[in-house]
């Protein structure tokens, strides 16, 4: 039964021990001189280590040269490429090997990878970069025999199996050094004089080997910590328990500006915090700290603390910027309506696009003035969307739908304990999250007074201060504002503020009724049509040309939103693919039929006269005033027309209120 490894390295350590103890090295010289002599013979050799007898069978199979000595190396490129795969390795050797020398100043220690191709060696020139020293190669050598066995092994000089070697007189003790895994890296050699070379030596080159095997162990998952590090998307912190800063990624120093080397220095003399000390920061989540690490900057950084068991702290944290982005993302904040998304080709229409398009081009503050249900904050997002800061977020906020108590906080922010029952950690307000892109202030008529001044600050000093904050904000803000309400009568009923309207009303862009473009109502109705069957999944559906008619005969108060309810509950109470005027909602019935009542009562005996003038007012509806379009309708001259409307007491003005840009 073959030895086992255990057994083996018993026999080993009893061998070298004795030799020690004996100090027989001298003795055991001789013994192996005469175990040579008769292997050379084919003899087996007497007192020799088992171990060291397979080792040379082995190279004398190998067909392996003993009394020609000289090494072989690897090609030069092949080199450079085994020297910087494992660099990290011969980094973390040298200091070892270094200190390991000093013990044996006349000695020789070299460093393999784990195919035995010399990558560093320190003291005597015994075994030059890239020389190979695996078995194969060699024959029995020490750093041979390690790769082959893949354990701790010493060799006597004249255990070698080239002679140049046996007759050198030194001896070597080797030890394999590891990854986290077990598996062989390297080699670390120990050559030393005769008189050097004890039984503790073994146990130091082991000790050695086990350094480096750590070292570098530590090291690689040190650089992978550094790597994650570096890789996170939010900035890392970490603080000593003297609060001395201990490490600091890229994004913590890109969000705080901070290129010089600060390692070591006081975090807050570095850092400046607003209102505390991050030294004595508790643990934490999602607080809300202002950093000034220069004079003209304040950052705004959401951070994460966590106390290390030396009292040091952790610390993680993002720029509220980007928080914010983040949060538009998700929560959808951001415009998705462009000018060509605006139906409508009717000449007031057109006009009121093209006004908006020269107006997206500005940084200016725009009122949008017009009814409920026109498409206010559809004109505001293609605006927003038109302008350089369509990459920042789009805001919409309903100065209506805010509790009175709430606006300021919800518009401006407010701080930690500002106020009872106020989120921990604060909270920004709807300036700061629109940071670098437009506010879309809806129902701004609704707006309480006193949220109207500190509106009016933002606007004129472009920055804005928490709710219980000390120092002012810097924000970059678009306002686009819009109401339904006549801000003028509110002014003088003293529930607006004339210098807030006059800030707000740098651009005015009224936005048509439908009923002032009903031009376009065909367009809006197939619009609609494709988009409700869509979403009910139904095949599409069609108005017919009598239903239209009835449709652009209604006023249309709700204006487009009421349009496009009206077209939904048609076609969800309609099973037919055709719509038709008996299909619509009664309250577009009867207002049709009381207008037809009402003109059947103003035209019953009618004659010619009646009729002309009939045809003449009906014209000017249609053409919403506009005398030359009716003209041309009606075949006249502008002459003969301005006679008829004077014979018939005709006022065309009337007719113009239903278009205001005619």
């Amino acid at each position: 039964m073959s030895q086992s490894i255990s057994d083996i390295w018993d026999e080993e350590c009893e061998r070298i021990a004795r030799l020690n103890h004996e100090q027989g090295f001298a003795h055991y010289t001789d013994e192996l001189n005469r175990a040579w002599a008769d292997f050379e013979k084919g003899e087996k050799p007497e007192g020799l280590r088992s171990v060291i007898h397979a080792s040379w069978l082995r190279s004398h199979t190998d067909g392996i040269d003993a009394y020609n000595f000289q090494y072989q190396f690897c090609e030069q490129g092949e080199l450079r490429r085994i020297m910087a795969r494992n660099s990290l390795l011969i980094s973390i050797a040298r200091e070892i090997m270094r200190n390991l020398l000093a013990y044996n100043p006349d000695g020789h220690i070299n460093l393999t990878d784990a195919n035995g191709v010399t990558l560093h060696y320190c003291g005597q020139d015994l075994t030059p970069i890239g020389s190979i020293l695996c078995e194969t190669v060699q024959g029995t050598n020490c750093t041979g025999r390690c790769l082959k066995e893949n354990r701790l092994v010493y060799l006597l000089s004249s255990e070698n199996y080239k002679e140049a070697l046996r007759v050198r007189g030194k001896h070597c003790a080797a030890a394999p050094i590891r990854d986290e895994n077990g598996a062989m890296l390297g080699i670390l050699t120990l050559t030393a004089n005769p008189d050097c070379f004890h039984y503790h030596t073994l146990g130091t080159v082991q000790a050695a080997a086990e350094a480096i095997s750590q070292q570098l162990i530590l090291r690689r998952l040190v650089n992978e910590q550094e790597s994650v590090m570096e890789s996170l998307n939010e900035g890392v912190l970490v603080i000593s328990e003297l609060g001395l800063i201990r490490q600091l990624n890229c994004y913590a120093r890109n969000v705080l500006g901070i290129q010089e080397d600060v390692l070591y220095r006081d975090v807050d003399e570095v850092l400046c915090p607003e209102g505390c000390s991050v030294k004595d920061l508790p643990a934490s989540k999602d607080r809300n700290i202002t950093f000034c690490p220069a004079s003209d900057s304040r950052i705004s950084c959401v951070i994460s603390v966590v106390i290390t068991p030396e009292g040091g702290r952790v610390i993680s944290m993002r720029d509220n910027r980007r928080v914010r982005d983040m949060a538009h993302r998700v929560i959808g904040s951001n415009a998705i309506y462009n000018f060509d998304m605006i139906l409508g080709e009717s000449r007031v229409m057109q006009d009121t696009r093209n006004k908006a398009r020269t107006v997206g081009r500005s940084d200016s503050t725009v009122l949008l003035t017009g009814e409920s249900g026109t498409g206010k904050e559809l004109f505001a997002q293609s605006i927003h969307n038109g302008s350089h800061r369509n990459s920042g977020p789009f805001l919409a906020v309903n100065c209506g739908a805010i509790p009175r108590d709430l606006v300021q906080s919800e518009l401006f922010g407010y701080e930690d304990g500002a106020y009872t029952g106020s989120k921990r950690g604060g909270a920004a307000g709807k300036f700061e999250l629109a940071d670098g892109g437009t506010l879309f202030l809806d129902e701004i008529g609704d707006m309480p007074l006193e949220a109207q001044a500190s509106l009016l600050r933002v606007l004129q000093e472009g920055e804005v201060l928490r709710i219980g904050g000390k120092r002012p904000m810097k924000v970059n803000v678009r306002i686009i504002a819009a109401t339904n309400r006549d801000l003028k009568k509110d002014i003088d009923h003293g529930s607006f503020r004339r210098d807030l309207y006059f800030r707000l009303n740098v651009i005015s862009l009224p936005i048509p009724p439908l009923r002032a473009r009903k031009e376009d109502l065909k367009e809006l109705v197939e619009w609609f049509c494709e988009k409700i069957c869509r979403a009910l999944n139904r095949n599409r559906v069609k108005f017919t040309d009598s239903a239209l008619s009835l449709m652009e005969n209604y006023d249309w108060p709700g204006n487009v939103r009421e349009l496009e309810n009206i077209v939904e509950r048609t076609i969800n109470l309609t099973e037919n693919g055709v719509i038709t005027d008996k299909d619509l909602p009664e309250e577009l019935q009867t207002s049709i039929s009381g207008a037809l009542a009402l003109h059947d009562a103003r035209t019953k005996n009618y004659n010619l006269k009646d009729s002309e003038k009939m045809i003449i007012e009906r014209c000017l509806m249609e053409k919403k005033g506009n005398l030359r379009q009716v003209a041309i309708a009606l075949n006249l001259s502008r002459g003969a027309l301005y006679n008829k409307l004077k014979r018939y007491d005709i006022e065309a003005n009337e007719y113009r209120k239903l278009n205001p840009e005619c």
